[in-house]
C-alpha cells in the first residue's frame, strides 16, 4: 500500500514538472512573438503624388496633379527639395515642365485652384517636359490673367479641421480707398465708405464649438494687416440706433511660413480685416458662428 502511494506521488510530481516546463517554453515564445509585431508597427506614410510644375515669365506658378489632372498651389518646403540624383537643390532650380514627386499630408483644400499647404518634400524626376507644358499650360493663362488695376485684392479665409482644408472667399470688400493708374497713365482714386461692421451682414466662415486657427490669404500680399473683433450681435440689436456701437478689440496676428497672416478664431465672433497696400486700404468682414 505504501509503495502504491509513493508511485502515485511520483507520477504527480512528474506531471507537475512537465506542466512547468511546457509553460516555461510557451510564455517566452508568446512574448517573443508579440515583440516583433509591436516593433513592426509603422506610422502612416505620407501621401505622394506625381505632378508637373508650370511657371510664367512673370514668376507666377502652379502645380498640376498628373493623376487627377487638376491645378493646385503649394509652397516649396525649404531644405526638402531634391533633383533626379537625390542631391539637394533650391526653389530657383525648378523650371516650367519639371516633373515632380510630391510628399505631404494629403490635405488639399477644395478651392480653385486647389491649395496644398502640407507639402513636406519634393523630388524632381524629369526636367522641362514639353508635352506637359503644351497639355497643361492653359492653366497659367486661365489662372494668371493680368489683373485690372482698379480691382482691389481678393481675400480667402482658410482653416483646417477634422474633415478637410477649406478656403472661404470673401465676395465683397466692406470699404476701400484705392488709387490706380489706367492704360493711359492717368491716376484715379475710388472710395467706398465702410459702414460699421455691426450694421452689415458679413460672410459666415464656419460654425465652431471651440477656437480654431485661421489664415488670411490675399491674392496680393498686403504691407500690413490689422484685425478687430466683436461679439456677434443679436438680430436687430443695433438696427434702431438706440444702442451705442462698441469699439472692436484688437486681435493678435502672426505670420506663417507662407507669409500669410494667421490668428485664432473664436465661436460667436465677427471680424474686420483692415489691409494696407501701396495703392491704398481695403476693409473686409466675416464671422464665425457658435455651434
Amino acid at each position: 500500500m505504501l509503495k502504491k502511494k509513493n508511485t502515485i506521488v511520483l507520477i504527480g510530481i512528474l506531471l507537475a514538472a512537465l506542466i512547468i516546463l511546457a509553460a516555461a517554453a510557451v510564455i517566452p515564445a508568446y512574448f517573443m512573438n508579440e515583440t516583433p509585431r509591436a516593433q513592426a508597427r509603422q506610422p502612416e506614410e505620407e501621401h505622394t503624388m506625381k505632378a508637373v510644375y508650370l511657371e510664367k515669365e512673370d514668376g507666377n506658378s502652379i502645380f498640376v496633379d498628373l493623376t487627377g489632372q487638376y491645378p493646385f498651389t503649394g509652397t516649396f518646403p525649404q531644405g526638402q527639395l531634391y533633383d533626379e540624383n537625390g542631391e539637394k537643390i533650391t526653389e530657383e532650380d525648378f523650371n516650367s515642365g519639371d516633373v515632380l514627386n510630391i510628399w505631404g499630408n494629403g490635405v488639399i483644400a477644395q478651392s480653385y485652384p486647389a491649395q496644398y499647404n502640407g507639402i513636406t518634400k519634393i523630388e524632381r524626376t524629369e526636367q522641362a517636359n514639353q508635352n506637359y507644358i503644351e497639355e497643361y499650360g492653359h492653366y497659367l493663362e486661365e489662372l494668371f490673367v493680368e489683373k485690372d488695376p482698379s480691382l482691389r485684392p481678393a481675400l480667402n479665409v482658410c482653416y483646417t479641421d477634422d474633415l478637410a482644408h477649406t478656403a472661404v472667399m470673401i465676395p465683397e470688400a466692406l470699404g476701400y480707398n484705392w488709387t490706380y493708374e489706367d492704360q493711359e497713365g492717368e491716376s484715379h482714386t475710388i472710395t467706398a465708405d465702410a459702414p460699421h461692421i455691426l450694421l452689415t451682414e458679413s460672410t459666415e466662415i464656419t460654425k465652431l464649438s471651440q477656437p480654431l486657427q485661421m489664415e488670411l490669404e490675399f491674392d496680393v500680399k498686403p504691407e500690413s494687416v490689422q484685425l478687430l473683433s466683436w461679439e456677434v450681435p443679436q438680430p436687430g440689436q443695433y438696427q434702431d440706433g438706440t444702442a451705442a456701437l462698441p469699439e472692436g478689440t484688437a486681435v493678435e496676428v502672426t505670420v506663417n511660413e507662407q507669409g500669410n497672416p494667421v490668428f485664432t478664431a473664436h465661436p460667436g465672433t465677427i471680424y474686420q480685416v483692415k489691409g494696407q497696400w501701396e495703392n491704398g486700404t481695403v476693409d473686409y468682414s466675416f464671422h464665425v458662428s457658435a455651434k
